[in-house]
């Protein structure tokens, strides 16, 4: 998605709305969305639920700018993210999925990607508040200790632990989770999840998923289905 030759100021707000957005990834396809019409206000926490391609990851693409709208808009903070550069939107908006990566680098080097500037009370504070910092205290070279091309040298459950410290460390106001627990068992994704409850105090949270653990603490559920998101009880 091309930015905007004159793009208009960052928002200084975080309530993220679809106004009646119309998508397909092709124009021989169906349309994923249909006048979809969905509001994030700001500190919500906010699930989406419904089977693998009904639409949820697209969504977190059309958030990021990572794709537009035929019809609709979308609005970050009362602004048009049509007028604004994509940097603009994704310093506001963290996104953490099943596929976010580790890369063959230092946990320093990892975190580092977030926020370059970051001294290490930063990076500890969003260790600790990712429920990891024990374990990298623990280890011989601290934030030096090198992770492994994917997060090899971790389990599964501590590499997306690392990759939410990454997240947590950066100032987006808004986090979309996409099936951050995909792969994890039951008993690691409750314990992610319950750490979710706590790191993303103050941001607001899209949670993808297919289905709710019941460990989560939410405002909104939302059930995607026919191109629209219905509300379902919370």
């Amino acid at each position: 998605v091309p930015d905007p030759a004159q793009p208009a100021p960052a928002p200084a707000g975080s309530v993220l709305r679809f106004e009646g957005v119309h998508f397909r990834w092709l124009a021989e396809r169906e349309e994923v969305f249909s006048g979809l019409t969905l509001e994030v206000p700001a500190g919500a926490r906010v699930a989406l639920l419904g089977p693998s391609g009904i639409g949820k990851s697209t969504l977190a693409a059309l958030a990021l700018k990572v794709a537009a709208p035929q019809q609709g808009r979308i609005l970050l903070g009362g602004v048009h993210i049509a007028t604004l550069n994509a940097a603009d939107v994704r310093a506001r908006i963290g996104w953490l999925s099943q596929a976010t990566h580790l890369f063959d680098d230092t946990i320093r080097g990892n975190l580092l990607l977030a926020r370059p500037d970051a001294d290490d009370a930063a990076l500890w504070t969003a260790l600790d508040a990712a429920r990891i910092g024990d374990v990298v205290r623990e280890l011989p070279d601290g934030l030096e200790t090198w992770v492994g091309e994917g997060g090899t040298r971790f389990s599964g459950g501590q590499g997306r632990r690392l990759v939410l410290a990454r997240a947590l460390l950066t100032e987006a106001k808004l986090l979309i989770l996409d099936e951050p627990c995909a792969g994890l068992d039951a008993d690691t994704e409750r314990d992610f999840l319950s750490t979710l409850n706590e790191a993303a105090q103050g941001r607001s949270v899209i949670l993808i998923a297919h289905r709710l653990t019941g460990v989560e603490r939410l405002d909104r559920i939302y059930r995607l289905s026919g191109g629209l998101a219905v509300a379902a009880a919370a």
